[in-house]
């Protein structure tokens, strides 16, 4: 099913409906849509004409109603100035239930039907007597969302380490999990958690960009503790410069020296247990010298 992705400016949500057969707008244009609820919402067109990620999830019974025009974009603001408005009086609800939550931001929906809360929080929040307690004191219905901290950055947005805005806020439609596999795939676990870290705190969007290419340089090397031959010598590998595509050869018993990939001539592969060779261990050994070593950086 193709499908067109809007992120809800309100409830701070990617939704995906189905790809109308006459488009009257493009990516990166203001809308007013319907949402799950049925109700009126605006929002950014993030893509058109894409496979839905997850057809289930597709909102089937929605679509695109129009461009804002000025009028929207007038009564949207009024909006804002609302939601400022419910702020405070929420708080003192949330300190009335002794619940621990960080009320983040409050939003009404476009058509003024619903408020929108969004907070985090550090673990999950039963949260159901301060619902039932807003719908009364504000007349209206009530939704509240908990977002982690890698959401929160995606909304107040930033600059990265590299100088750039956040890639979540920037252009990614979807926040994929990042795993420290990741990071132990491109010999990265030696930078410490604070360089591999973003400004949410959480590991950096940017380390899943280059997992399929380092996999594919890998597979071109022979694994840790093997033997390989090329043509002027014979040495086990106790090193990889993936990125180079060289290794380090351990000669006899004081040797080592710095091969090609494309000057071996043939590998045995030792079993695991024969290769002397933690899981993930440190490429370099302690003896060799500075000059000898291969680093990533």
């Amino acid at each position: 099913m193709k499908v067109v992705g809007i992120y809800c400016l309100a409830q701070k949500e990617l939704f995906e409906l189905p790809m109308p057969e006459k488009v009257g707008f493009e990516r990166g244009d203001m809308v007013i849509f319907s949402d799950k609820d049925k109700k009126e919402e605006a929002g950014k067109v993030l893509y058109l004409d894409r496979s839905a990620d997850e057809e289930e999830k597709v909102l089937k019974e929605s679509a695109v109603l129009r461009k804002m025009t000025p009028n929207d974009v007038q009564k949207m603001e009024t909006n804002i100035n609302r939601g400022q408005d419910v702020v405070e009086p929420t708080l003192k609800k949330i300190e009335k239930y002794g619940l621990d939550m960080q009320l983040f931001e409050a939003s009404y929906s476009f058509d003024g039907s619903k408020i929108n809360f969004i907070f985090t929080a550090d673990d999950r929040v039963d949260f159901r007597e301060l619902v039932k307690d807003l719908a009364k004191h504000f007349q209206k219905q009530i939704h509240l969302k908990q977002i982690g901290p890698r959401d929160k950055a995606r909304v107040v947005s930033g600059v990265g380490r590299c100088g750039r805005k956040l890639c979540c806020s920037a252009f990614l439609n979807r926040m994929e999990s990042i795993t420290m596999d990741m990071v132990r795939s491109q010999d990265l676990v030696s930078k410490g958690s604070s360089k591999l870290s973003g400004s949410c705190g959480k590991l950096l969007c940017c380390l899943k960009y280059e997992v399929e290419e380092y996999a594919r340089l890998r597979s071109e090397l022979p694994p840790m503790g093997s033997i390989v031959k090329t043509k002027d010598v014979e040495g086990r590998v106790i090193g990889l410069d993936v990125l180079n595509q060289k290794m380090k050869l351990a000669v006899g018993d004081r040797n080592v020296i710095i091969a090609k990939a494309k000057d071996v001539k043939n590998v045995i592969v030792m079993e695991e247990r024969d290769r002397g060779l933690k899981p993930q261990e440190e490429i370099v050994p302690e003896e060799a010298s500075e000059e000898e070593l291969i680093l990533k950086e």
